[in-house]
């Protein structure tokens, strides 16, 4: 007995004018010999595949009775050969007797590039190396694929690679169940993978680092032959945290306009600091910077924040206040330590600063855009009891009692609020499915001012009403312990949402409300 076997489903949406790669597996009872092969055929017109007999790869260890071919396949780009929902139909057969054909029946689609950027769960991860307590080892990396019209793309296979593709040897990368290994493949001059979106369009993989050195890695999803590779939403990086000695550590950051350890701001949201000008400094080094509450933990926290070295000589050096960082990296009247990591490109390698010592006095405010125009619904908030069980209206105050079930969640982390955004395909007021949206929060109070970005991607799977829900989860110790003003009256808390559509923000509708989260 004997089966074929493909990379890639059966009934696959496929964009038109794509290339990829399909790899066929052969599987015997008996020894696969030297004559045996496979051969392709179409019944439509609007796909290329290789012409003639196509001779079998034994694979290694197999007893030679498991064989592949790989090849390239193009779907027709002319759009005068082929139209969105044409049947592309091709066959694969053998020579080997009482085997069943693959039989291909797709559908040629056109996808929409702004579902292509994937988003990267956890953005900074440890190397494997790290001695600290709760390391973060790995990250979910998804999409949604969806079409022109707004509807997921099933099955469709999409190439991952990297802006520096040997980075990609440095991790280990585990399919959507999290378990199966995916191997890196060499595409002419790339090295990758194809993966293939679920029925609901779905690609899913992780991502584990396997060294110990820090790097940047700067993922790309690609639809050959439609589209150039496209960034994923943020980097990720892959940082050692190793404290080296201080005699190893370049100088820390200098503060624009901190007097003796303090920093005040007049209104403003952000302040400006300085790095040293260290050597082999080059266009395209990483400077990530970094925050420790001195009183709570020994270990750094990511602001968050990064900058890519573009000019050296421009941006660099201590008297030299380039860079722009919003203060709410600090909680208010709390020491804290400011520091970088500089993740050098050439020469690799990495540098880290000593940290410089401030107290952010306050006077920071963050508020939603005024002058943008808002054609979206609001969000919903609920209360830590969970989605649909307790919703907050707007206009009114989000107190302790608000937050405080997050233990009857399931959530991890701990969910003080929850917060949804309703999508649709072509509703007025609703996100369009499998859009990328940031959802935005901003806390006004007399020790805590911030602003706070989240970002996923709208679902593509609705309710009988045709109504898809995106839910964030608000961690509790992001909304705990915001008391009244000192002059009195209690703080503020708003929430908005945008999204692109080719490169242009459209926002929601803002949500707002009074906070008082002091424990009773």
């Amino acid at each position: 007995m004997a089966t074929l076997k493909s990379n890639i489903e059966n009934n696959a949406d496929l964009i038109i004018g794509q290339r990829f790669l399909i790899t066929i597996t052969l599987a015997s009872d008996n020894s696969i010999g030297p004559d045996d092969y496979i051969e392709f055929k179409k019944k439509s017109n609007n796909v290329t595949v290789p012409l003639g007999h196509q001779k079998l790869k034994i694979l290694p260890g197999s007893d030679e009775k498991i064989a592949e071919y790989t090849t390239f396949l193009d779907v027709e780009s002319d759009v005068n050969k082929i139209s969105e929902d044409d049947e592309i139909i091709f066959f694969i057969d053998t020579n080997i007797p009482n085997v069943t054909s693959l039989i291909f029946n797709c559908t040629a689609k056109k996808i929409n590039s702004d579902s292509l950027p994937l988003i990267i769960e956890n953005v900074l991860l440890d190397t494997p190396n790290t001695k600290f307590d709760n390391p973060i080892l790995k990250t979910k990396v998804s999409t949604i694929l969806i079409s022109k019209e707004g509807f997921s793309l099933s099955n469709t296979p999409v190439f991952i690679t990297a802006t520096t593709p040997e980075s990609l040897t440095s991790c280990k990368i585990l399919g959507s169940d999290d378990t199966t290994p995916l191997s890196i493949q060499k595409i002419g001059y790339y090295s990758g993978l194809f993966i293939n979106s679920d029925k609901n369009g779905n690609v899913i993989f992780y991502i584990y680092p396997q060294k110990p050195e820090s790097i940047v890695l700067n993922l790309v999803s690609w639809i050959i032959g439609v589209y150039d590779p496209v960034l994923a939403a943020s980097p990720i990086f892959i940082v050692n945290y190793e404290i080296p000695n201080n005699d190893e550590t370049i100088p820390g950051p200098n503060i624009l306009e901190s007097q003796s350890g303090s920093l005040t701001s007049d209104g403003e949201s952000n302040f400006y600091a300085s790095v040293y000008h260290y050597e082999q400094a080059v266009r395209g080094d990483y400077i990530l910077f970094f925050t420790r509450n001195i009183d709570k933990s020994l270990m750094r926290k990511y602001s968050g924040y990064y900058h890519v070295v573009d000019n050296p000589k421009k941006e660099l050096g201590l008297d030299n206040f380039y860079f722009s960082l919003p203060y709410d990296i600090f909680d208010i009247n709390v020491s804290y330590e400011l520091s970088y990591d500089v993740i050098m490109g050439n020469p690799a390698g990495s540098k880290i600063s000593s940290p410089t010592s401030i107290i952010y006095t306050g006077g920071a405010i963050y508020n939603p855009p005024e002058n943008v125009k808002r054609d979206y619904d609001s969000c919903k908030v609920y209360t830590s009891l969970g989605i649909g069980k307790s919703e907050i209206p707007v206009d009114t105050i989000i107190s302790y009692d608000s937050i405080k079930r997050y233990l009857d969640n399931l959530s991890k982390p701990n969910t003080g609020l929850f917060v949804k955004i309703l999508g649709a395909h072509n509703k007025l007021g609703k996100v369009p499915l499998g859009y990328k949206t940031t959802l935005n929060i901003y806390i006004e109070s007399e020790y805590r001012n911030i602003q706070i970005p989240m970002t996923n991607r709208m679902p593509t799977i609705v309710d009988d009403n045709g109504i898809a829900s995106l839910v964030f989860h608000i961690d509790f110790d992001l909304v705990v312990g915001i008391g009244p003003y000192l002059s009195g009256g209690d703080g503020t808390i708003y929430f908005d949402y945008y999204f692109n559509i080719g490169g242009e923000k459209h926002y929601g509708k803002v949500w707002g409300s009074s906070i008082n989260t002091l424990p009773e």
